[in-house]
């Protein structure tokens, strides 16, 4: 009988690029929930434009995690989306959408997935490239 997914290890043990998928799927879900209750007149503008930017980070981890030839490619990308992230949520801040507390978790969150992705790309580095990506 093969072992049910259930049984798999937790991400923490399986590495680091299932770690900052987990952790980013997470901040997603805190995310999605916290700016849906911004206010109408960001909903079409601020709303979606930060919801747009976690939603491609995740398709980038994903395709990160799993296309190896993309991979190089598909962190900086992520790395490029995390800024845009973090002067989206100034400007919202800014502009009274987005509560100071929610501010700062939503950096945390961002900076800490910024961290991860380093480490990730770091390690990548350190392996002397992955087949194709030592051209990227």
């Amino acid at each position: 009988m093969s072992p049910l997914p259930l049984d798999r290890p937790p991400a923490r043990e399986a590495g680091p690029d299932l770690l900052v998928l987990q952790k980013w799927e997470e901040f997603t879900g805190w995310l999605l929930e916290h700016t849906n209750r911004w206010p109408k007149s960001a909903r079409f503008t601020l709303t979606q434009r930060v919801q747009n930017q976690a939603l491609d980070i995740t398709e980038l981890l994903v395709v990160a995690r799993y296309e190896r030839g993309e991979r190089r490619r598909a962190l900086r990308e992520v790395n490029l989306k995390l800024e845009r992230l973090r002067h989206l949520f100034r400007l919202a801040k800014a502009a009274a959408v987005m509560p100071g507390k929610g501010f700062e978790s939503a950096m945390r969150g961002v900076d800490e997935a910024g961290r991860m992705v380093h480490g990730w790309r770091q390690a990548i580095d350190g392996k002397g490239g992955e087949g194709a990506e030592a051209q990227a």
